[in-house]
């Protein structure tokens, strides 16, 4: 995509790059990629960007902004399902950015406006700050785990690919699996499993948040 002689803005750059490594991927990013894309010379990214690795943290700064946190109050749940829903949406909208977490811890301020929602839904739902930091952590490596595992449409295909597994094993041996061939393929992706996950785990915090969970107990006495 050029786009001629014109100076382009540091935001610019960054947008130019994150749609570059949704196109080819993380490896494929390059600063001589990136600058012809654009239509300028490398030295030019220089100008905005002193290294590949302050271009990938302004790249997911920008990513991160188009995921906004939802609106403060209202019911805990619904904010922390607001927040894990739009951090999937993001996720499928951008890849690449699954593949920056795989490699490095992502601290960028857009993206720390998603934990400070959730930590605050978590602290006024009655959690300590030490829980409620345990918690937000479990809802984030579900959603990534769960967008970095799943198959967006599991349709034919996936349920053919399970039946090909499955077939060949002795149901002697595997008598649990091959009963439940048939439901397998509903669980690799979409949203009806993304919903019934994210579900379990609110459930579980909101037992957690009456009191009546034991586990929590255990925590916070540090057996």
């Amino acid at each position: 995509m050029s786009t001629g002689n014109r100076s382009h803005t540091r935001d610019e750059v960054a947008a130019a790059a994150l749609e570059l490594v949704d196109d080819v991927g993380l490896d494929g990013l390059s600063m001589r990629r990136l600058a012809q894309r654009l239509g300028i010379g490398t030295m030019t990214l220089y100008g905005h960007f002193r290294s590949k690795e302050e271009l990938l943290h302004a790249l997911v700064e920008t990513a991160a902004g188009t995921t906004p946190p939802p609106d403060a109050g209202g019911d805990w749940q619904d904010r922390l399902r607001t927040i894990a829903w739009r951090w999937r949406r993001g996720l499928e909208r951008h890849p690449a950015i699954v593949e920056v977490r795989l490699r490095k811890p992502i601290l960028t301020p857009n993206a720390l406006k998603g934990t400070e929602a959730g930590l605050q839904a978590l602290l006024d739902a009655g959690f300590d700050p030490a829980q409620a930091a345990r918690g937000f952590r479990t809802l984030f490596l579900y959603v990534f785990g769960y967008v970095t595992f799943s198959d967006p449409d599991p349709g034919p295909p996936t349920r053919a690919a399970i039946d090909a597994a499955v077939a060949p094993l002795d149901p002697a041996e595997f008598p649990v699996v091959a009963a439940s061939a048939p439901h397998l393929a509903a669980t690799m992706g979409g949203d009806e499993q993304f919903a019934d996950g994210l579900e379990l785990i609110l459930t579980g915090l909101a037992e957690r948040a009456r009191g009546s969970d034991p586990s929590l107990q255990s925590v916070k006495r540090g057996v």
